[in-house]
């Protein structure tokens, strides 16, 4: 679950384009997206075992491959309880078109072997816990802190998308709470390596995961690649977003085949790439526009030659989907503007975690795919209730 506040959406994103005065002397890209006819509301991604916080996709060979924040076991009754586990998850099938297979319930089926954690604490974690066998919510022994492993974006695929062994990457920032507040800012970054065998028996195996590097990106510093990433061309684009002073965006850029080599990275500074890493107060590093503030995903776009961002506002508590372009990765990106309102919950938090499935679309298709967690009320009780409703939107 994500720490939020209340804050009018359209302050904030006003607070976020005009934010800085250098702002208003960066080109912005002029493209504008439209959408053609009414988006869909397709149905729901679940898996009734599950009460599954925060989900994001990418496309694993035949099937989709999610991954989850915080998840409860549901009883019988599909009532959640029991313990929680820090990070889950599963596949969901295609039809023969490409397109994900909708139940005529209306239900997307994720299908994944949840008994553990998908993504494992690092030593260190487990050292200042004094535990870790068992440990599947990050819970410290005080009672009162954890350490959440929570994406921000699906795994990032470098290799065997479409064919042989699929190879993927997750950065994890080893962050610690005390309920929803984290206890440090711009913590370090672990960088969790993804492996998956098409050929794995059983439609419920999940692929394997193990920790590359538990502190890739030191505390500190710019966590590149855990607000989102871009695998174009070969190149691995890899964004960042700060915890504080003023959460700007920052990029950089690596080999696909070259991930886990820091010595191979480049960085967005001052209009050019450099190979020295900038320190997070530096504002020749910060991005214009690449985002509108909150949770969302970065993609390449073939019909338009761009890449997009679709996500939500800074510190929004709402489905309201903003959308912004760039001819180049590093920008200049267009001001961010509404692209779709979905149904918020009825619960405290509403509605977050706005992802979209840039690899749910067919190649020949004009479209895109958006998921967030809406989390409603059981029963008017203090239980709250997590679901995915998938949405199509197709462009004009």
């Amino acid at each position: 679950m994500l720490k939020s506040q209340t804050i009018s959406t359209r302050g904030l994103l006003a607070a976020v384009i005009i934010g800085s005065a250098s702002a208003y002397s960066i080109p912005r890209d002029t493209f504008t997206p439209t959408i053609k006819g009414t988006p869909q509301v397709l149905g729901l991604v679940s898996d009734p075992s599950f009460n599954r916080d925060s989900c994001g996709s990418v496309r694993f060979q035949t099937r989709d491959f999610w991954t989850c924040r915080d998840t409860q076991v549901n009883d019988e009754q599909g009532r959640p309880g029991g313990g929680t586990i820090s990070s889950t998850a599963g596949f969901t099938p295609f039809n023969f078109d490409g397109t994900p297979y909708v139940e005529q319930t209306n239900i997307v089926r994720m299908t994944g072997d949840n008994h553990a954690p998908f993504y494992d604490m690092t030593n260190e974690q487990c050292s200042a816990c004094n535990q870790c066998n068992g440990n599947t919510a990050g819970a410290c022994l005080d009672g009162k802190t954890r350490y959440a492993l929570w994406p921000d974006s699906p795994p990032m695929v470098t290799a065997g998308q479409f064919e042989g062994q699929v190879t993927a990457y997750t950065w994890i920032k080893n962050q610690k709470l005390e309920g929803l507040t984290l206890l440090q800012n711009n913590p370090s970054t672990a960088l969790h390596k993804i492996t998956y065998d098409p050929f794995n028996p059983g439609p419920k195996a999940l692929p394997s995961v193990s920790i590359a590097n538990p502190e890739f990106w030191p505390e500190g510093s710019f966590a590149y690649g855990s607000y989102g990433n871009v695998v174009n061309d070969g190149v691995a684009y890899l964004y960042a977003k700060a915890d504080d002073n003023g959460k700007p965006i920052a990029l950089a850029k690596v080999a696909a085949d070259s991930v886990e080599d820091k010595s191979k990275y480049q960085y967005w500074v001052g209009g050019s790439w450099t190979s020295k890493q900038p320190a997070i107060t530096d504002s020749n590093a910060h991005l214009v526009n690449a985002g509108a503030g909150g949770q969302g995903t970065y993609y390449y776009y073939e019909p338009w030659n761009r890449y997009v961002w679709i996500g939500q506002a800074g510190i929004s508590i709402s489905a309201e989907f903003f959308i912004t372009t760039a001819v180049k990765p590093q920008g200049p990106w267009s001001q961010p503007t509404l692209l779709y309102k979905g149904v918020d919950g009825n619960a405290t938090l509403p509605a977050y975690s706005l992802q979209a499935h840039p690899t749910l679309r067919p190649g020949s298709r004009n479209e895109v795919y958006l998921t967030y967690s809406k989390v409603d009320r059981w029963d008017g009780v203090e239980l709250d209730v997590y679901s995915t409703p998938l949405i199509r939107i197709e462009w004009e």
